[in-house]
């Protein structure tokens, strides 16, 4: 038996149930130097430094704190919260200027996630850190907790049904299914369980 590998998808926004909202929160937070997490990524605001990490393992209560979703890849800083930018050459006569090539994302030192909040419903793909042939979409997930886990091929993460409560690091709970019941790693919407959410005013 073997965990689910090179299954996984970038984790992104699905609905958000706020009356009005058209778009699920987002915000602009310093990210930590030497990051390099891929879009989609949980992240989290380390204590420590206050800058954005992506989250460790998630494999306990304690370690269930999610700030968002990376809507970017990290920026790999060479300095935490200082901007990384490629540049080329010089400007005549303007030392304090360079140019930045045609197609150079910018970059203020900071990464943009959506935010972990109770109205922002995300989709993820359904995985098994124990067993893969076991992530099968079922009619009984609706409303049930499960983990997230770093699919440890292609570095994306995916809901892992292999964790159900929250003392082992449960952090989601299903509220709806995004492909049919029956599918092998199909995608489910979920929620961050409210006391998960580090930006929630817990």
């Amino acid at each position: 038996m073997a965990a689910s590998v090179n299954i996984a998808q970038p984790i992104y926004p699905h609905r958000v149930l706020s009356g009005g909202a058209m778009q699920a929160a987002m915000r602009r937070i310093a990210e930590k130097a030497t990051q390099t997490f891929l879009i989609g990524t949980p992240v989290q605001i380390e204590v420590a430094s206050g800058f954005i990490i992506a989250c460790a393992a998630i494999v306990s209560a304690a370690t269930a704190f999610i700030a968002g979703f990376a809507s970017e890849f990290a920026s790999n800083l060479t300095t935490s919260g200082v901007a990384k930018t490629l540049t080329q050459g010089t400007v005549q006569n303007q030392p304090l200027a360079f140019p930045i090539p045609v197609g150079v994302a910018p970059n203020d030192g900071t990464v943009g996630l959506h935010e972990a909040i109770d109205e922002t419903l995300f989709v993820g793909v359904l995985g098994h850190s124990g067993t893969a042939a076991l992530a099968i979409t079922a009619q009984t997930m609706l409303g049930a907790i499960f983990g997230l886990t770093k699919d440890a091929t292609n570095l994306y993460w995916y809901i892992d049904m292999n964790i159900t409560t929250v003392a082992n690091g449960a952090c989601v709970q299903i509220t709806d299914f995004v492909d049919p019941v029956g599918t092998l790693n199909g995608k489910l919407e979920f929620k961050v369980l409210h006391a998960a959410c580090q930006l929630s005013g817990n």
